[in-house]
């Protein structure tokens, strides 16, 4: 196939809005705009290890008004909890609600790197958002999110809040298994968007977490795909999303990854926004299945300590203004979607229309036995963000770009905070954003010379591919404490020794407590002062730990031949 697909379903009956998908030849309208932005580079401290939060810092950045002084004081706890760890006090960002691409770039010059000036390090690089994007708009966490480890909270009342804080804090000094468990699932309806989604992300995505689990690469404790039909009939709450939500209940501190289309305007259309926010972006379970919304996953186990990556259509929210406007609407212009047109179009935010989160992930994330985290897209989800295509003799070939998202799912596994987790994503956005500028640039240069046709073409092909990569690499977002992590053991495999035979069980338990936390102190993920709370003991004492530690290890290295 070289159409590209779009993971977007009408609310009611379940079929996709774009259902053949769109010829490649469309992308060649994709606006043609100047090179895109300079990527962010050396906003915090790039040099520190990432996952080091004395080095790294924790901030918060909330909108002015007493709106964003309630704010402050729900999330109060998790602050102390992350001071604790970072060893001094976190900063407060206080932000106008609304600010587009111009009033962000300012601000990032203004208030986050001249304020600092040329302290790099004082800059913190884990930046945790609060409220919805009507407060602090999608912008702002996006171009923030190319070196800065970003995450948002947003919740309809305070009590959403007041859960997520109670349990990111609860989970913080936890250990609930040595290793993850890792979900896939796919909803297999027959639709061309998942067959393509399950050739090219998801099948490749669990053929490199096995062979990365066997060659001790992708540390997962177990890799489960959870089933569907594939005939895609029977696909309902009772069946297929009832193994879901089994699997995901009693997975603790584990990895979900999950495709679907996501849930878009009905045929009738919305017949409020209160039924527009509580719906659009949910989960669509098959042609003839049902939705997984707010309501099924907002009490009772849902991946408790863990994390979710939905790939669907506004997964996680829902901008004021589709990146993809300009171009849908040139498309319709020119009649190359045909009838698809008017329903593309009418899923797209219209003018006026509110930014806002999606309510599944807001669920989950207020779950007080739920995720700590959830990534997924604030616009149209595209098979762009996982296939490239090479001009060869024979046409346009699709490439698999699974990578992209095993990146972050080993991030996961590995016990690596949220936000850098998240930051594999932003790594391929650069890669793209490089690779396009280079373009922009050639073509420029390339004007002033006589250039054969065929390459032009095959370089404003590239070009068109490079710029849907970029805007739907774009659109993923963290939601949650960008700081947050999985609540596994983060002792690199192979380092564990078995205790000496006959050793008391409370001892080896104690040893094996220690001996990671002095790990913890010398990867730099914790300070000696935070470990030695923890175990109610002397700074002074942490540090002997760690002397020990490194004395045995040296002395180790020196028996051998």
């Amino acid at each position: 196939m070289t159409d590209i697909q779009l993971f977007l379903a009408h609310a009611d009956d379940h079929r996709p809005i774009l259902d053949e998908g769109l010829p490649l030849v469309a992308t060649l309208d994709a606006p043609a705009q100047g090179a895109p932005p300079e990527a962010l580079h050396r906003l915090a401290n790039v040099h520190a290890p990432p996952d080091a939060l004395p080095e790294q810092r924790w901030a918060l950045v909330a909108p002015k008004g007493p709106a964003g002084d309630r704010l402050l004081s729900l999330l109060e706890p998790l602050r102390k909890k992350r001071e604790e760890e970072q060893g001094e006090d976190a900063l407060v960002y206080r932000v106008d609600p609304g600010m587009d691409p111009v009033a962000v770039a300012a601000w990032i010059q203004k208030e986050y790197r001249d304020a600092v000036g040329r302290r790099e390090a004082a800059r913190p690089r884990y930046l945790l958002l609060l409220g919805g994007p009507e407060l602090i708009s999608w912008d702002f966490q996006q171009m923030l999110g190319g070196e800065v480890f970003v995450g948002r909270l947003a919740f309809r009342d305070d009590r959403g809040y007041e859960a997520y804080v109670d349990k990111a804090v609860r989970w913080a000094d936890a250990t609930e298994a040595p290793r993850a468990r890792t979900l896939y699932h796919a909803v297999l309806d027959g639709t061309r968007a998942m067959v393509e989604g399950d050739r090219h992300l998801v099948r490749p995505s669990l053929e490199m977490a096995r062979q990365g689990q066997a060659a001790g690469t992708f540390g997962a404790e177990e890799i489960v795909e959870v089933p569907t039909d594939p005939a895609g009939t029977a696909l309902d709450l009772s069946s297929a999303a009832g193994v879901l939500l089994r699997e995901a209940a009693r997975t603790r501190a584990g990895v979900l990854f999950t495709m679907s289309h996501g849930a878009g305007i009905p045929r009738a259309g919305w017949r409020s926004r209160e039924e527009q926010h509580a719906h659009q972006g949910a989960m669509v379970l098959g042609r003839k299945g049902d939705l997984l919304t707010a309501n099924d996953i907002s009490r009772g186990p849902f991946l408790p300590g863990g994390v979710w990556f939905m790939f669907a259509c506004y997964g996680a929210g829902t901008p004021s203004r589709s990146a993809y406007l300009p171009w849908l609407s040139r498309l319709h212009e020119l009649g190359v979607i045909g009838n698809a047109a008017d329903g593309v179009l009418a899923a797209l935010p219209q003018r006026g229309d509110p930014p806002f989160i999606a309510a599944l992930p807001q669920a989950a994330l207020a779950n007080p036995e739920g995720p700590l985290g959830v990534v997924g897209h604030v616009d149209l989800a595209w098979t762009w963000s996982f296939l490239d295509y090479d001009l060869e003799s024979g046409g346009l070939v699709p490439k698999s770009r699974a990578e992209r998202f095993q990146g972050i799912l080993q991030a996961f596994v590995h016990g690596h905070r949220f936000g850098v987790a998240h930051h594999e994503i932003a790594r391929f956005f650069r890669s793209v954003s490089t690779e396009l500028t280079i373009s922009y640039e050639e073509r420029a240069h390339r004007a002033s010379l006589s250039s054969d046709f065929v390459e032009e073409q095959a370089s404003r092909v590239r070009r068109a591919n490079l710029w849907m990569q970029r805007q739907d690499l774009a659109a993923y977002v963290l939601l949650g404490d960008p700081a947050a992590r999985l609540p596994i053991a983060r002792c690199p495999a192979g380092i564990r020794h078995a205790a000496p035979a006959g050793a008391a069980s409370r001892g080896t338990e104690e040893s094996v407590r220690r001996e990671d936390a002095v790990l913890a102190v010398l990867r730099g993920t914790a300070t000696a002062a935070t470990v030695a709370s923890r175990f109610g003991v002397s700074r002074e004492e942490v540090e002997r730990w760690v002397g020990i530690f490194v004395d045995a290890g040296r002395a180790a290295l020196g028996r051998m031949t």
